[in-house]
């Protein structure tokens, strides 16, 4: 397999889970090589779980009142809180026939790379079934999958310098008044990659990608104008509409 390395594009939430179902569709039918593709965002976000309920997982008034875009991914898990420039993002979108059948190992084998390079860089990282990275000090970040007949969809969020007390308020995690002792709480649930390491999001960026591409063909690429097109509408139509992101 030849991979095409994208690490450009900074897109609205909507339009990069509209990229994810129109790249991952794309590969299912076999238009398109397997990719690795490195989120950029403009906005503050929470991206949800395919099944969770809007009602339940996000503080609605706070996201409302500051602008933080939610929207439902076409994969499960939970919810999960974003900020431009303080999280990493990859999305692989590999063949199914090249994926360990056994969910649980699929994943330890798809964010490998991930944990190589964070360890490279003094970062104490693991894999944590069933699809999270730690640290002793706590949880780096999580992954979700789709699996189609030819095609499957990874995808992983990593905390590089993400405000705690921000995701407190944006996610229904405590519903009480977000105090110092919450605060404290959930920054020993939750830690970055920052907390632990001096170098920078795109130092990490590029020592993710120096480990992905080990030992495989590839050449960097960019999205084509047909991908964003079609992105674009599925964006506007789908990612964007209270329909799909509050129907639950």
């Amino acid at each position: 397999m030849k991979w095409r390395i994208i690490n450009e594009g900074c897109y609205s939430e909507a339009m990069h889970h509209a990229i994810d179902e129109v790249l991952t569709q794309k590969l299912d039918n076999s238009e398109m090589q397997p990719t690795l593709r490195f989120w950029y965002r403009e906005n503050t976000s929470v991206p949800m779980g395919r099944f969770q309920a809007y009602k339940d997982e996000v503080e609605h008034e706070y996201v409302e009142e500051n602008g933080i875009e939610v929207v439902r991914r076409i994969t499960g898990g939970g919810a999960m809180f974003s900020e431009p420039g303080n999280v990493i993002t990859y999305s692989i979108y590999i063949p199914k026939k090249a994926v360990n059948r056994d969910i649980e190992k699929s994943y330890r084998e798809l964010d490998e790379f991930a944990v190589d390079a964070l360890n490279s860089l003094g970062v104490e990282a693991m894999y944590a079934p069933l699809n999270d990275i730690e640290h002793q000090d706590g949880k780096l970040g999580g992954a979700a999958q789709i699996r189609k007949n030819n095609a499957v969809l990874h995808h992983t969020m990593i905390s590089y310098d993400l405000n705690i007390e921000n995701m407190l308020k944006a996610l229904r995690i405590g519903k009480e008044k977000v105090s110092d002792k919450a605060i404290e709480s959930a920054e020993k649930r939750v830690t970055r990659i920052s907390d632990h390491t001096d170098h920078s999001r795109e130092e990490v960026v590029e020592k993710l990608i120096e480990k992905f591409t080990e030992n495989k063909k590839y050449e960097e690429g960019t999205l084509t104008k047909e991908e964003v097109e079609k992105a674009s509408i599925l964006a506007e139509k789908k990612f964007s509409s209270a329909q799909w992101n509050k129907k639950l």
